[in-house]
């Protein structure tokens, strides 16, 4: 991937889990304090990792700000095809130029075992 910085929401698993694999590429990662700051902060882009399109109502409300500032979003499925997410991710990041990004999830995601197989498989 060519990102730069990733963004992630304070206090969650899901951060906590990205924080050391994002550590692990040597990517710079930037704290999200709330669905209250402000997308245009720097942030190019939201990837929204989730499991069968469901979306926590938190989610949902920081997808609204991004949508309200026509910042891109991206969605994953992790329990979709896993070549098939990363190539589009991969594709959406070279399209849309984005270099920092805000990942967001819900902590259940982190019981799911196919979370693990999409990150392994980032580049």
């Amino acid at each position: 991937m060519k990102l730069e910085t990733l963004y992630l929401k304070n206090n969650s698993r899901f951060a906590n889990l990205l924080t050391s694999w994002a550590n692990d590429r040597n990517y710079t990662i930037e704290e999200f304090s709330d669905k209250n700051e402000d997308p245009d902060t720097g942030i190019d882009g939201l990837v929204i990792f989730n499991q069968n399109q469901i979306l926590d109502k938190d989610i949902a409300e920081i997808r609204e700000l991004f949508d309200h500032k026509q910042k891109p979003v991206h969605k994953i499925d992790i329990n979709g095809t896993l070549m098939v997410g990363i190539s589009n991710l991969d594709l959406w990041i070279e399209r849309n130029r984005c270099k920092k990004v805000l990942f967001v999830g819900s902590d259940t995601l982190i019981d799911n075992p196919n979370l693990e197989r999409y990150l392994e498989n980032f580049k």
